[in-house]
This record gives structure tokens, C-alpha cells and sequence, in this order.
């Protein structure tokens, strides 16, 4: 095999040991940032495991809760939100009536 040299000037030395170097730099930067990502990436992970625990124990503690009550309340209180909703829907109808008559006496 044939060996052949190419001469480079000093200049050229330093600009491919300066690009060698930035490389080797943007490299680590590049390895540095990936390490960041997979520090927060298992901080997220261990987060979302302890809110998944805490999740379930409020679940828990609500369905302990629901037992306790008293299953006659809440079925009042739906009948008052039911209630209170047609009465919205009444007054908005009526609301609605009133605005037509004046509209009617404008005409």
C-alpha cells in the first residue's frame, strides 16, 4: 500500500486542532445535557410514583368517608342541585319572555 503525506501549513493545524477541539467540547456538552434529561426524566418518574400513592390514599379516605355518611343527604342534596338548575332555566326563560315583550313594544 501506497502511503501519501499532504503538507499543511501551521495555520491549518490549528484550525483542524481548534475544529478537533469544539467538536470534542459540543461532544461533552451534547453527553452532559443527556445526563440532565435522565436525572429529571427519574425525578419525574418518582414524583408521579408518589403522587399515584398519595391518589390512592385519598381514594381510600373517600370511600371510608362515603361509608360513614349518611346515604340520605346526598340524595338531597342532588334534589337541591336539580332544583336550583330548573330554577336558572325558569328565570332565564322568563328573562328571555321579558326581553321579547319589550322588543314587541318597541316595534
Amino acid at each position: 500500500m501506497n502511503q501519501e503525506y499532504v503538507k499543511m501549513t501551521d495555520s491549518e493545524k490549528i484550525f483542524g486542532a481548534k475544529s478537533l477541539l469544539h467538536s470534542q467540547v459540543s461532544l461533552l456538552n451534547s453527553v452532559k445535557h443527556i445526563q440532565e434529561y435522565n436525572r429529571l426524566r427519574n425525578e419525574e418518574l418518582a414524583i408521579k410514583i408518589l403522587l399515584k400513592k398519595k391518589l390512592a390514599e385519598f381514594d381510600d379516605g373517600l370511600k371510608v368517608l362515603e361509608k360513614v355518611m349518611p346515604k340520605m343527604a346526598k340524595e338531597k342534596e342532588e334534589e337541591e342541585v336539580r332544583k336550583d338548575s330548573v330554577k336558572k332555566r325558569m328565570s332565564l326563560e322568563s328573562e328571555i319572555e321579558e326581553i321579547r315583550r319589550k322588543i314587541e313594544k318597541l316595534k
